[in-house]
């Protein structure tokens, strides 16, 4: 299935070239010789791209029906659903593929961490494929698994959404075998309307015969009451039930590290996990990991050792150590919910250091009730020096205060922190918000 020539694969279609192990629906991701996906999305049309694409390496179009450009000098397939089409051909890929697990990995949180460790405790052991970077759609899935090799004994995926009927579908096309849930917390609730509604979305990937396993965060209120009924729990956490029993003990920092101990009930196994990364919230994704591993047979120790060196990913949680080690940066700037901008930065408030600033941009898709979940933050704020708050629904929550600046882009964010770091000592700097917003580039200004 992995080299099936594109005759084989389309009606129609005489060529005999084979498919490319490479796909991308953006055209700045194109590898040479990779095929590039056209697809019409709410802001743009990705036909608009094509030219990018082919100028990129690009050695296949597909476009919908009826949309496929003249005079191009590659191949060109036009599809129905583009999307749903391709998710097809790797669904039948996958399920031809004489695999050792699939392993996928939802939650409102953490999915991607959570894969990262996974990858580190896994890849000793097997042969792992997996997605470049946080690909949780159905066609970041489709891009996967077309792009997986045939001495694959495992692959991971990520299933993510934004409204009902997202999780089934990917689980419908991408049967796992094990399924990690890191937590339901309210995020999306444009799509779900309530946290009940995350949580049933999220419990679709338990819905499929192919499931031999489920770990999930016993922590969780959410997934302890709906697992409450499984005679086996595979949860994580410090509940009387729980299979692991995970405890973390470093709860003040001068530089940020973490440790944590793991426990598995049954065997009486333990181990003590130590990693430079941001915060207690990330214990629960390495925990998660070597849970999967321990299930997989490999030993919490040896799992202890695969982690010593992990490293946050871009945006989550990322360190950058500053003027000769005085300062600190912490990159928590890849997206923000209330569950993740409560855990930054209930770890922030404990961090001991000469002064600090804290870049918050506005949580987004939280619905009507927005304000509320903004506001409830509000305590977190104590012992930070500066606030530098981005958006207008910081705004409607917070009244103003003297520590507090309200500023309505990263642009004017970034000229704050440095006016601010102009007049007084700042020694740590965290900056966290929603993708859309773009304190990314704040990130890359203050580190350059």
């Amino acid at each position: 299935m992995s080299n099936m020539k594109l005759c084989e694969l389309f009606e129609g279609i005489n060529s005999d070239m084979e498919f490319p192990s490479h796909l991308a629906t953006d055209s700045r991701d194109v590898m040479k010789g990779g095929a590039f996906v056209a697809l019409e999305g709410e802001k743009t049309d990705g036909h608009k791209y094509i030219p990018q694409a082919i100028e990129n390496g690009a050695g296949l179009i597909i476009v919908r029906k009826g949309k496929a450009p003249e005079g191009v000098n590659i191949p060109v397939i036009e599809l129905e659903n583009p999307e749903r089409d391709l998710a097809d051909i790797a669904s039948r890929k996958l399920k031809a593929h004489e695999l050792h697990d699939i392993i996928a990995i939802t939650g409102s949180v953490g999915k991607t961490t959570t894969r990262a460790a996974l990858q580190k405790v896994l890849s000793p052991h097997f042969t792992l494929h997996a997605p470049e970077r946080s690909f949780n759609t159905l066609i970041g899935c489709t891009a996967t698994i077309m792009a997986m090799p045939l001495e694959t004994e495992i692959v991971i995926l990520e299933f993510g959404a934004n409204k009902p009927g997202e999780i089934k579908e990917l689980t419908e096309y991408f049967p796992p075998s094990i399924a990690v849930l890191t937590a339901v917390a309210p995020v999306h609730l444009e799509g779900f309307g309530s946290v009940e509604g995350v949580l049933n979305e999220k419990l679709e990937i338990t819905h499929t015969t192919s499931i031999s396993k489920i770990i999930y965060n016993h922590d969780n209120p959410y997934l302890a009451e709906a697992f409450r009924y499984v005679v086996k729990s595979m949860g994580v956490g410090e509940w009387r039930d729980s299979d692991f029993v995970l405890a973390v003990d470093r709860s003040e920092y001068s530089l940020p590290a973490l440790s944590f101990v793991l426990a598995h009930r049954e065997s009486q196994e333990i181990a003590r996990f130590t990693a430079n990364i941001w915060g207690k919230h990330n214990a629960m994704p390495l925990a998660l990991a070597a849970s999967v591993g321990h299930e997989l047979g490999i030993d919490l120790q040896e799992s202890a050792e695969a982690l010593a060196d992990f490293q946050a990913l871009e945006g989550r949680g990322r360190v950058f150590i500053l003027d000769n080690g005085h300062k600190f940066l912490v990159d928590d700037a890849y997206n923000a919910n209330p569950a993740s901008m409560r855990a930054s930065l209930e770890t922030f408030s404990k961090v001991i250091c000469a002064g600090k600033i804290a870049v918050l941009g506005e949580m987004r898709e939280l619905g009507e009730d927005s304000a509320k979940y903004h506001a409830e933050l509000e305590p977190l704020f104590e012992g930070i020096d500066a606030v530098i708050l981005v958006g207008d629904v910081w705004r409607e929550a917070l009244s103003e205060k003297d520590s507090y600046v309200f500023v309505k882009d990263w642009q004017e964010a970034l000229k704050a922190v440095r006016e601010i770091a102009g007049t007084r000592e700042i020694q740590g700097v965290l900056v966290k918000g929603s993708h859309s917003i773009g304190l990314e580039n704040v990130v890359k200004e203050l580190t350059a």
